[in-house]
């Protein structure tokens, strides 16, 4: 069996090259942790109504902006995904932006407890110093392992820890993982890249396009779940929110909602180099390749 995995950073064209496969023989399964938000989808450039006509795609669109989303459940709901397009003699094909949930479903992940919402706000409101401070106090073979500017992970490793369990055994082992229950999958990854002045032409591009529409569903989401709900964690949803409440003015939002996109872009393409299962391609590439994948 062949698994078709296609990654990228923010603006590298992946939803456009969806619409080059064969709809009888491809349905997309997409791993974006913010395309998950049915009630935001043009801050998180989602799949059009007409991509999705075209090309049937999974994952996208299933939770409101008041949830959370997280990859266990999201590895749960990709299998799930994964058998019932085989199942009906088609296949999957992945298409990334999110490159930890991706991981997480392929090789595995630690078996982390249940953490509370209330605990993953209070350490993501703690300044770094001090998470790390905590952290090393309760789990100090946790604290040594990781990269003191590593706060993604140090906050992570708290919030376990809080919960009563040391991360430092946590981490120990990984469950679950796709690729080791189906060692007959083929895997063909790549991700798209771009030169760098051509990527930050594109989501300098992309940016204007979606800015108006940006706005106006910040507006509406704010007024049903409020300023700290899980969707408006989004990218660049907090100048939205700054320019909302008159806190900057409309070239300072585009300024900033431009320039964060572009460093998302630059940590997902430091995430993609160290990928153990993609490899780079260009664009024109990509379209040869997985247009005649067999």
């Amino acid at each position: 069996m062949i698994l078709p995995i296609l990654g990228g950073p923010t603006g590298s064209g992946k939803t456009a090259l969806t619409q080059i496969l064969d709809p009888n023989r491809f349905e997309i399964i997409s791993f974006d942790s913010r395309q998950v938000y049915w009630d935001l989808p043009v801050g998180t450039t989602s799949p059009t109504t007409e991509e999705k006509n075209y090309i049937r795609h999974h994952l996208v669109g299933f939770l409101s902006a008041g949830e959370s989303p997280n990859a266990n459940q999201f590895s749960i709901l990709a299998k799930e995904a994964m058998e019932d397009i085989r199942n009906r003699g088609k296949i999957p094909f992945i298409v990334c932006g999110t490159g930890f949930y991706l991981r997480a479903f392929l090789l595995g992940m630690f078996p982390v407890p249940f953490v509370p919402e209330s605990t993953k706000r209070y350490v993501l409101d703690l300044p770094l110093e001090e998470a790390s401070q905590i952290l090393k106090e309760k789990d100090p073979m946790a604290s040594e392992s990781l990269s003191p500017k590593d706060g993604y992970r140090i906050r992570r490793a708290l919030e376990v820890v809080l919960t009563g369990i040391l991360w430092s055994e946590v981490s120990k082992s990984q469950v679950g993982g796709y690729l080791a229950q189906n060692p007959d999958l083929r895997v063909v990854g790549h991700w798209i890249n771009h030169p760098r002045p051509e990527l930050y032409a594109r989501i300098n591009e992309r940016v204007s396009a979606i800015a108006e529409g940006m706005l106006i569903e910040c507006k509406r989401v704010l007024e049903i779940y409020g300023a700290d709900c899980p969707g408006l964690r989004s990218l660049g949803y907090n100048f939205a929110l700054d320019f909302l409440n008159g806190r900057i003015d409309r070239n300072t939002f585009l300024d900033r909602l431009a320039q964060s996109h572009r460093n998302y872009a630059k940590r997902q393409i430091t995430w993609f180099k160290k990928d153990p299962i993609l490899s780079a391609i260009s664009y024109a590439d990509a379209v040869k390749v997985f247009k005649n994948i067999k």
